[in-house]
């Protein structure tokens, strides 16, 4: 498949596209089983930040307010909240952010939230295993100090200064990185969860507080769910992809693919090949073929193709001079495996590395250059960080990205562009 093309369907599918996603991606088509086949799915007008959550599965957080604003811009402008409307949703609950699949923030539903970290648990404590032991995070040290955070959220939300107190007075001294990976171990066996922001700073809530209760799933059956889930939001993606995504091995994520497959019919369905071939029948999916064999949710790819393109429509859906201001750590860069090369601008010699500043200026799909938003009181600060010049048609689509993120912010934004740093 051309690389162009991989961008428009991706931006499509990442609700990058189509009014934000207006053209309904994921809508139910033959083989469609469940939410995920676009039952009972808002139309776009009425969709909210929790619903792209659910749909996505879970969505990287790192950066706090960033990840606030990838989810925003995933809806079109006239319904699209400003930052105090999803910081509301995450102190309500209709967002949780936890640690999951990977040791990193990540928004998850409530719906989801059980057993996807259930899921998780068992790999990323593998992954933590050495920080584990070396901050001591083991036997009884570990025992009491999840009694003591258990104990702590039972009696209300606690910032991590707080269970950091409760955990000294119990004779257990952590600070820094050592503490924070006992409370994600805490997280990861489901003891907290994300709670309400009291000021600047984050609470935790017991998980059984916030978390509903819900059928356990087997492993199998989860790992099918994730990848069907991934595809809904990412496709085309590779199982290479999925098992970067997911933390998941490469077996796990081919197998996943396999049994999503089988589940949906002819819905997840694997391309003819990956020089371009028309999308085929699943048929017998087995877990072979290559890693890097592109799969799709036939139902996305439907949509995408009867997208509103052309002159006429409101926004075309392959513009090449949109400007696109992601977070550092949006899906549309960290939901598939590197190097990425749907990413690189066309002649360029070597893979996209991690800079400062760290998010992505994008120019019809392609990385062009860095941004970085500064929030200081009621100010707020944009910086450009260009890798070329801009057309004209580009510049002005930059600034209509900045303008939204001003509107996001809800305060008034200056804007500080810096000379072209490559050619």
């Amino acid at each position: 498949m051309e690389l162009a093309e991989l961008r428009s369907r991706r931006l499509f599918a990442q609700r990058l596209r189509g009014a934000g996603g207006a053209a309904r991606p994921g809508a139910a088509g033959p083989g469609a089983t469940g939410r995920r086949a676009g039952k009972d799915r808002p139309d776009a007008a009425d969709a909210s930040p929790a619903d792209l959550v659910r749909d996505a599965l879970a969505v990287q957080s790192q950066e706090y307010l960033p990840a606030q604003w990838g989810l925003a811009q995933r809806l079109p402008t006239a319904n699209r909240p400003d930052r105090a409307a999803v910081a509301a949703l995450i102190d309500d609950g209709a967002i949780l952010r936890t640690h999951v699949l990977r040791p990193t923030w990540h928004f998850v539903h409530p719906a989801d939230a059980r057993w996807l970290v259930g899921l998780s648990a068992e790999r990323v404590h593998r992954q933590n295993g050495t920080m584990y032991r070396r901050g001591g995070i083991e036997g009884p040290l570990l025992a009491t100090g999840l009694d003591v955070i258990a104990g702590e959220v039972a009696g209300g939300h606690r910032t991590r200064v707080e269970l950091q107190t409760a955990l000294a007075r119990a004779g257990i001294d952590l600070s820094g990185p050592d503490l924070a990976h006992l409370i994600m171990y805490a997280e990861l066996e489901r003891v907290i969860i994300s709670g309400p922001s009291v000021g600047a700073q984050r609470t935790y809530a017991a998980f059984d507080e916030r978390v509903p209760p819900s059928r356990e799933r087997d492993r199998a059956e989860a790992l099918a769910e994730l990848a069907e889930r991934y595809l809904l939001t990412r496709s085309p993606a590779s199982a290479r992809d999925l098992a970067t995504w997911s933390g998941f091995t490469l077996a796990d994520a081919r197998q996943a693919l396999a049994d999503a497959a089988d589940r949906t019919g002819d819905r997840i369905t694997r391309f003819g090949g990956t020089d371009g071939a028309a999308p085929g029948s699943a048929g017998s999916a087995g877990s072979g073929g290559s890693a890097d064999e592109l799969w799709h949710d036939a139902s996305v790819s439907a949509a995408w193709a009867a997208r509103a393109t052309g002159a006429g429509a409101p926004e075309p859906a392959d513009d090449p001079s949109r400007v696109d201001l992601l977070q550092a750590y949006d899906e549309y860069v960290m939901g598939y495996a590197a190097p990425r090369a749907f990413l690189q601008p066309p002649g360029a010699a070597a893979t996209i590395f991690s800079e400062f500043p760290l998010h992505a200026l994008m120019i019809g799909g392609v990385m062009c250059g860095r941004w970085a938003p500064t929030v200081q009181g009621r100010r707020a600060r944009v910086r450009i960080v260009p890798w070329r010049r801009l057309s004209r048609a580009e510049l002005r689509s930059r600034d209509a990205a900045i303008a939204e993120v001003e509107a996001f912010l809800g305060v008034p934004v200056a804007v500080e562009v810096e000379r072209v740093t490559r050619v």
